[in-house]
Formats: C-alpha cells, sequence, structure tokens
C-alpha cells in the first residue's frame, strides 16, 4: 500500500500526458472526466509533464516537433522511421541514448512524482513511461501504471518495461507490442480515450442556430490542427466553396490568431464560410456535418468515429498520421488524399454521391470502441473503489 492509501481512504491516480499536439492532453482530460462520473471517483491528477522540463527541453521537444510537422514534414517522416526501432524486447543503442538523455531532463518530474506517491499512474503520452519504469527498476516507484495508446500504429518510442496494462485503439498495433515482449494478456484493444460529450446526440436545429449556420444546407467541417496548423487551409476552403457553393463549411482555425484573420477576410469574400476559433464545443459542428476534412490524428479521428462522420484524411504527414491515415482507408471510414489540392475534388465527389457518403459513416460507426469507458473500468478495479 502506498503513502496516500494509508493517509486517505480515497486513492490518487495521476494522469501524465505531454502538450505536443492536442491529442494526449485531450486523452487524458478524457479519463479525468471519466472518473469524476465513478460513484467513489479517486482524487485525480492531470500534469503536463513538459512543465516540468528545462526550458530547452520544451522547445526541442514540443516546438520541435511543431516546427517539422508543419515545415520539414518529409525531415519528420524520415525521423520517424529512422527511430521505430528495435522491433524486439531488447533495448538498441541509439535507444539506451535517448532514454538517458530524458531521464536527466526530466529529473524534476521524477522528483515530483516520488513526492506526489500517486497510487497509480496512468500514461497517454510515451515520454514518461520509461522513466517510472527506470524508476521502478530500482525500486524507487512501485505505484501500477496503465498505458493508453494514441495512434493505431505505436512508434517504439511508446515502449516501456514496467507497464502493468496496455491500451490500444484498435488490433492494428497489438502484434508489435507483443513482438516487443509485452504479455499479450496485458494488452486491451479498447479504442481512444474520448470525453463522452462525442457520443451524445445534439439537437441539430438547435445547434445551426446557436451557430448560426443555415438550417437548409448540409455542413462540412474542414480542420488543420488545434494548436498548429497543418497545409494551406484557406486556399483550401476557398476552392471547397468554388466547387460546392451550396454548403456550409465550417473552418476550424484553432489558437492560430494569423490564419483567422486571413479566414475572417475571406468570409468577407465568399458566402458559406463560418470561420470559428478554439472552442470545446467542436462535438456540436461535428455532429451536424455531413463530411470532416482534417488530418488524421489519433484523437481526433476517434472523435469522427464516435460522432459516425465520413472523414476525408489530406496528405498526411509521414509517420504516426500516414499510419493513421491507411488503417482508417483500409477500414472504409475515410478517403485519403495525396495532396491537398485533391481536397476539394472529394468533397464534391462525396456530397455528389450519398451512398459513398453512407458507406463512409457507416464504416466509421462500425469502428468505434468505448475507450474511455473501457480504460475507467480498468483503474476501477486495480483500485478497487
Amino acid at each position: 500500500m502506498s503513502a496516500s492509501q494509508t493517509s486517505s481512504t480515497t486513492p490518487r491516480v495521476l494522469i501524465a500526458t505531454a502538450s505536443v499536439g492536442a491529442g494526449h492532453n485531450a486523452a487524458a482530460r478524457a479519463i479525468a472526466a471519466g472518473l469524476a462520473e465513478l460513484p467513489n471517483p479517486p482524487q485525480v491528477d492531470v500534469l503536463d509533464v513538459l512543465t516540468l522540463a528545462p526550458w530547452s527541453f520544451r522547445v526541442y521537444y514540443a516546438r520541435g516537433f511543431a516546427f517539422t510537422v508543419t515545415r520539414l514534414p518529409a525531415l519528420y517522416g524520415l525521423g520517424y522511421n529512422l527511430t521505430n526501432h528495435p522491433q524486439g524486447a531488447r533495448l538498441g543503442l541509439m535507444e539506451r541514448r535517448r532514454l538517458w538523455h530524458e531521464r536527466i531532463a526530466m529529473k524534476r518530474f521524477s522528483r515530483h512524482v516520488r513526492e506526489l506517491s500517486p497510487d497509480m499512474v496512468v500514461h497517454t503520452h510515451f515520454l514518461a513511461p520509461p522513466i517510472l519504469s527506470h524508476l521502478a527498476a530500482k525500486n524507487q516507484f512501485s505505484a501500477p501504471q496503465f498505458v493508453a495508446v494514441t495512434d493505431h500504429d505505436p512508434h517504439r518510442f511508446w515502449y516501456a518495461g514496467a507497464i502493468k496494462r496496455w491500451f490500444l485503439p484498435s488490433e492494428a498495433g497489438l502484434e508489435k507490442l507483443v513482438r516487443w515482449g509485452i504479455d499479450r494478456d496485458a494488452i486491451t484493444v479498447s479504442g481512444m480515450p474520448i470525453h463522452s460529450k462525442w457520443r451524445q446526440q445534439p439537437d441539430r436545429d438547435k445547434v445551426l442556430a446557436d451557430w448560426r449556420l443555415p438550417a437548409d444546407k448540409k455542413v462540412v467541417t474542414l480542420s488543420g490542427g488545434t494548436d498548429f496548423t497543418c497545409g494551406p487551409v484557406v486556399k483550401t476552403a476557398r476552392e471547397i466553396l468554388r466547387l460546392c457553393p451550396e454548403i456550409s463549411l465550417v473552418v476550424l482555425g484553432g489558437r492560430n490568431k494569423k490564419l483567422l484573420g486571413q479566414l475572417g477576410r475571406l468570409a468577407e469574400e465568399v458566402d458559406g464560410l463560418f470561420p470559428v476559433s478554439f472552442t470545446d464545443r467542436i462535438h456540436e459542428l461535428v455532429r451536424v456535418s455531413s463530411l470532416m476534412v482534417t488530418k488524421p490524428g489519433g484523437i481526433t479521428t476517434a472523435e469522427c468515429l464516435a460522432a459516425g462522420v465520413p472523414m476525408v484524411l489530406p496528405k498526411p504527414v509521414p509517420g504516426q498520421e500516414a499510419d493513421n491515415a491507411k488503417h482508417f482507408r483500409g477500414k472504409g471510414a475515410a478517403v485519403v488524399t495525396r495532396r491537398y489540392s485533391d481536397v476539394p475534388t472529394e468533397v464534391r465527389r462525396l456530397l455528389d454521391d450519398p451512398d459513398a457518403l453512407a458507406g463512409l459513416a457507416d464504416n466509421a460507426r462500425k469502428l468505434f470502441r468505448p475507450g474511455t469507458a473501457t480504460v475507467v473500468e480498468a483503474i476501477r478495479r486495480e483500485l478497487g473503489i
């Protein structure tokens, strides 16, 4: 029994994430919200582990990711592939060096966790699991750890030794984890942890009225990302409306003030464009959409599955997003384009083919798994609450 359990009847759960893109944090918040709904909820701490890292490491780790994904995608893909090994249980030389460097950079995080003494740690990003596994190997940390993987084909960076249970969004990554030496019985194909609001069916008329969208037009939602933007969003939006003037095009600008300004100016030139800044009500817009055009992030695509919305996935960045896109195309839940310039034509084609659109939507719904509920139930059983 940990120190926190001896001093309190309420167990403490640490959910460790990292602000590298928006998906990992969204998964952490979804699990925290699910735990809060339990009859006897544990105490939950959601921690962005990068807040405990040195400034230089944060710049290299998070901003470096955003820069290469948006500006140098081919270079990002090369790095992704070069570091995606070994595929066995034994650590490689470069892998050991990387993990050593991360442990040095994250000493403050290690100290924080030991002082916090949680009864359990749940990870939604791959930075912290090897660090705490190293502490466990040195008998400096003993709480059980769960990992919720947010990619359909897990990169080697997800690997860690002292993990009690793994949760995968689909079967696609199961055999890879087994090759890493992870016990098959420790792996649950759960689906992605997403907020329960994505499973709620809103009143369509109310949503359209609240967002001032015409009630007699189909809605298409276009997103280039929440924290940073990928692709020529403005150009794509203009061309979609040129080919599909009868729709309402909702464009998610996130926190990108420059993009939102450009979209605002475009909205003054063309009819049917509705720019939207960062909001926690995106589920309402997606739920009333006939089609979602988005980069294939793990959480975003899982949310589309929950909503039963067909996806157009433009020119995926090489790496985990390309793997996600390949998965959904193979399952018949998405159309993947090789170029951004192909997106408007695909949108037009699908809107003109109700059967194809309905088929994509049906396949998306069939792929949905209640990831949050599965993870929360496993945590509840582990803690005995």
